[in-house]
């Protein structure tokens, strides 16, 4: 798999993450996730998170059933989340290429989407609530995956709602919009060239919100 990724945090620490997992025969797991506030709070539900989820990614006894994983992490930070009144929206993709399937498991999170050969955008729907929100254990959904056309693009609404100084925010479209028309490039280079949009949008404008973007191609 090849991938490109980027955060920015609204401070100097934020809540925003992803990480990519190489996983046995050929898969690949894919985390994005949105912690419900800012600063060193949202800083450490995301680290905590970040390595309940290595331990847990790996130790699912299914490669390919994220849902699985997700509570398995949800019991992990139950007692974190509960004590600090914060939620934690996320998507844990599985990628086996050599299948030809995807499996996700979405936690309240909206921008994620596989990205077609066409251009065609098809959302992975959030079908459960955010961790820290409902107590149920989180589903997997299968759709097919076409290796070496598809992209997989997650990111956070910090992109999506960034405003320039007149209030206006970006909005999600703009940002398909980039992807589809870069998406034969490397995915880094599409990863600059939603940024480059971002920037240009915002201006002088501080971000609210932390941003990050992942873009992974197998």
């Amino acid at each position: 798999a090849t991938w490109g990724a980027r955060v920015e945090p609204e401070q100097s620490v934020g809540g925003d993450f992803y990480h990519v997992f190489k996983r046995a025969e050929g898969r690949t797991g894919v985390l994005i996730g949105d912690v419900s506030s800012h600063g060193y709070q949202a800083a450490l539900i995301m680290a905590l998170t970040m390595s309940a989820m290595a331990i847990h990614a790996q130790a699912t006894a299914e490669p390919g059933e994220p849902g699985e994983t997700v509570a398995a992490l949800l019991a992990s930070l139950n007692d974190e989340l509960r004590q600090t009144e914060m939620f934690l929206s996320l998507c844990y993709v599985v990628i086996d290429p050599a299948k030809g399937d995807l499996r996700s498991a979405n936690t309240g999170h909206p921008h994620a989407f596989v990205v077609a050969a066409d251009g065609t955008a098809d959302r992975l729907t959030a079908n459960d609530p955010p961790l820290g929100l409902g107590s149920s254990a989180p589903k997997s959904v299968a759709r097919p995956w076409h290796r070496g056309s598809d992209l997989l693009l997650l990111f956070t609404d910090g992109i999506s709602d960034a405003r320039d100084d007149t209030g206006a925010v970006l909005g999600e479209a703009r940002v398909l919009d980039v992807v589809r028309a870069r998406r034969a490039e490397a995915p880094s280079r599409i990863v600059d060239g939603v940024f480059a949009l971002l920037e240009g949008h915002m201006g002088t404008v501080p971000p609210a919100d932390d941003q990050a973007l992942v873009v992974l191609r197998s």
